[in-house]
């Protein structure tokens, strides 16, 4: 059976997952509901299919992978190694990152801001960064970490559970994070996930919060690749083991350098910014 024709039969059982279709159609509704009205919170909006396509999306790529081995039967006419299955899994998870680039097009678009000064002391190209890394690529590495989550574990709670402790995680860090702006180890922990927030509303204006947008979209790419190699090697042998070993380590090191850039990079010290005003430091 050829990659490509066990792609298609694997995104079909993908998109007929019950959890999927539940994340595509809430995403669509509250990029509907929220891009009625004037936005503030510049966040507010790409929170919604991270969670949904990310993180329900997640759940949905996990269960599909510790379900191989009842769809052995219907592939074992033509008999596939293990890697070509995991690579057809992986590659469907192009589908909810499609739905998250329509997605960041319909936030671009639709979405009515109440000015510039929502987007915090940000300049154009970081906050296109934000965006991407907010919506874009929460949608691609949500279902490939369930990928390779399914691959290593059987147990079905396990996809559900670690969806409920990076949401604890990231509102745990944000609510550190706004109260501790300036505390080093509260930044190392907020960009420590595969999701962080860099503006939030404070009432009457927008704060910008530290660290650099680019580099932590970097440190998710590594993040991404980190997930497929680690799915691949469940099963893998002999040169094909070592070289994804040595893969692991390559991009291991280059996470490290994304995620010390992200952390370092950007601004020194959060600012606000209030209507028809510019950024001052808080």
């Amino acid at each position: 059976m050829t990659l490509v024709t066990l792609t298609r039969y694997e995104a079909r059982r993908y998109v007929r997952s019950p959890v999927l279709l539940v994340a595509l159609a809430l995403t669509a509704y509250a990029i509907y509901d929220l891009t009625r009205n004037v936005v503030s919170d510049a966040d507010e909006v790409p929170t919604y299919p991270a969670s949904f396509l990310g993180g329900f999306g997640m759940v949905a790529a996990c269960w599909l992978a510790q379900s191989m081995h009842r769809s052995e039967e219907a592939l074992g006419v033509a008999p596939t190694p293990a890697r070509i299955r995991t690579v057809a899994l992986c590659l469907t998870a192009l589908v909810p990152f499609a739905c998250g680039v329509l997605s960041l097009i319909a936030i671009l678009v639709f979405r009515d801001v109440a000015g510039d000064w929502t987007d915090g002391a940000f300049s154009t190209a970081d906050r296109t960064a934000v965006l991407v890394s907010q919506i874009a690529l929460p949608s691609l590495g949500g279902p490939l970490l369930g990928f390779a989550l399914g691959r290593w574990v059987r147990a079905a709670w396990v996809g559900p559970a670690l969806f409920l402790i990076i949401v604890a995680w990231i509102l745990v860090v944000e609510g550190l994070a706004s109260t501790y702006r300036d505390s080093l180890p509260v930044l190392l922990m907020r960009l420590f996930a595969p999701f962080a927030f860099f503006t939030t509303w404070n009432g009457d204006g927008v704060e910008t919060w530290r660290g650099s947008p680019m580099a932590f979209a970097g440190w998710q790419l590594c993040l991404c690749g980190l997930a497929v190699t680690v799915a691949l090697l469940r099963d893998a042998e002999g040169h094909a083991r070592r070289r994804l070993i040595a893969t692991l380590l390559v991009l291991s090191v280059l996470a490290v350098a994304t995620y010390t850039l992200a952390v370092t990079a950007g601004l020194h010290h959060p600012v606000i910014t209030y209507p028809g005003y510019p950024p001052q430091p808080i």
